[in-house]
């Protein structure tokens, strides 16, 4: 397994980044400097150059003047232009006029292979250059004038140009390539985010992957292992000891109950009974909980409208007993999803038997599958004040602190809708009856009805 190291990224992320910097100004530059020449010509300072490219040697052997389309360009526009051309056997090749005092000493000059005049700056023809090059008809001196042989529009524009392009790049690589370097160097802070997300609470056993991280996050990473490593330790013994303490509470309540139910009719002895039920259905709770939490799900597929309707069958005898009509209605002909058949039957069947339990013993009870999937839950009883919505999944809650629930049952139903993708809404207000709504995050598929709605009612005889 090969971990790199974030502060090598960072130092070879920067230092591609200003090579490229440099390879790209350096590019620019000459591009530019090219694109600052005349069109069809070279600057001036060049002109010495074309001409003795323009140098040919004829049919009869002597050397002649066949001008290069930059050197046409340059006699063009310059008509104050001259040259004379030197050779080794002394013959001369010339064009234009070449001024009197430059011509009085043209024989001392061109004993220098590379002259320089720099004349009035107002008088172009008092400019001229000597130098010794190489042409098509042998070595020859050149005397050449007549232009503008300055060089400081090209060296200032070059100038510019040199300091200019790499300032904007180095602007731009600033303002954006610092921040892509900076992110592709940490992209295994985002790994680890996103393997960090994935640990979870009811996954036990989890662990952050090393794999592919910089050597200066192992170490918080193989801390981040063990503390969770020291957690799962410390749930186990947590969840063995409720679950131990709820066998363990069994015996004795039995027992308790036995007596109780020995003991002379009183107030007393229904307080006590009352108690003790309440007990049980705490001690009850707690181990489907536990066996729910440490049991893995069964994933399958289930259907369902068909689960619901299982449930109102099962349940309508005991909310008929109560005084309730009860019925089951949907809006679909199919609701098939994926999950644990079992959990999901006590999850609906802890919603149904809570609004035979707290809806007053009168009422309509109605179970719905809407189009959507979503399923409906409603009673006719007392409802539950607003403040009160956002406690009543929290285990060991009660709205009424005096009765017989244990405060577990809402919270083991909101934990497995949640297992199944899904989240409950409540409406209700007081004396207004309640509604639980399940809808799922992820869109179930639902085969729409093709006929009337179908409600299948069990009322109470009398």
């Amino acid at each position: 397994m090969s971990h790199h190291s974030l502060r090598w990224r960072f130092t070879l992320g920067f230092i591609t980044l200003q090579l490229v910097t440099i390879i790209a100004s350096f590019g620019l530059v000459l591009y530019i400097a090219t694109l600052s020449a005349p069109r069809g010509a070279v600057p001036s300072a060049w002109y010495p150059q074309e001409i003795s490219n323009s140098v040919t040697v004829g049919h009869n052997g002597k050397a002649t003047i066949d001008p290069t389309p930059a050197l046409k360009t340059v006699l063009h526009e310059w008509p104050t232009s001259w040259f004379l051309i030197r050779f080794a056997d002394g013959s001369t090749l010339r064009h234009g006029e070449m001024p009197k005092d430059i011509a009085e000493n043209a024989a001392f000059l061109t004993n220098f292979r590379s002259v320089e005049l720099r004349g009035y700056i107002d008088a172009p023809d008092r400019q001229a250059t000597v130098d010794t090059m190489s042409t098509a008809a042998g070595e020859a001196t050149v005397l050449a004038g007549g232009v503008s042989m300055s060089l400081y529009q090209l060296v200032f524009v070059v100038g510019q140009i040199t300091i200019g392009v790499p300032a904007l790049i180095l602007l731009v690589v600033t303002l954006f390539g610092v921040p892509w370097v900076t992110k592709w160097s940490l992209r295994s802070l985002r790994k680890l985010t996103d393997r960090l997300n994935k640990v979870d609470f009811q996954a036990r056993g989890g662990v952050v992957d090393e794999n592919g991280l910089p050597k200066e996050l192992l170490r918080v990473v193989r801390e981040i292992n063990l503390a969770l490593n020291r957690l799962d330790a410390g749930f186990e013994k947590t969840e063995r000891f409720f679950v131990n303490a709820a066998h363990e509470l069994r015996t004795p309540i039995a027992i308790v109950q036995v007596r109780a139910d020995t003991l002379p009719q009183s107030d007393e002895k229904l307080h006590i009974q009352k108690s003790i039920r309440r007990l049980t259905a705490i001690t009850n709770q707690l181990l489907e909980i536990e066996r729910y939490r440490q049991n893995p799900p069964i994933s399958q597929t289930i259907e369902l409208d068909h689960l619901l309707s299982k449930v109102v069958a099962d349940l309508a005898p005991f909310a008929i007993s109560e005084g309730y009509e009860i019925s089951f209605d949907t809006d679909v002909f199919k609701v098939p999803m994926e999950g644990d058949d079992e959990a999901l039957q006590r999850a609906f069947s802890n919603l149904v038997r809570n609004a035979i339990r707290y809806g007053g013993g009168r009422g309509d009870i109605a179970v719905k599958v809407e189009a959507d999937g979503s399923v409906l839950i409603s009673d006719q009883g007392i409802g539950i004040a607003q403040e009160l919505h956002s406690r009543i999944f929290e285990p060991f809650f009660r709205v009424n602190p005096h009765g017989s629930g244990a405060g577990l049952g809402l919270s083991m139903v909101n934990e497995i809708i949640g297992k199944h993708g899904g989240f409950i809404e409540l409406r209700s207000s007081p004396g207004q009856g309640s509604v639980f709504i399940i809808r799922w995050r992820n869109a179930l598929r639902v085969e729409m009805h093709r006929r009337e709605h179908q409600i299948r009612p069990f009322v109470a005889d009398g």
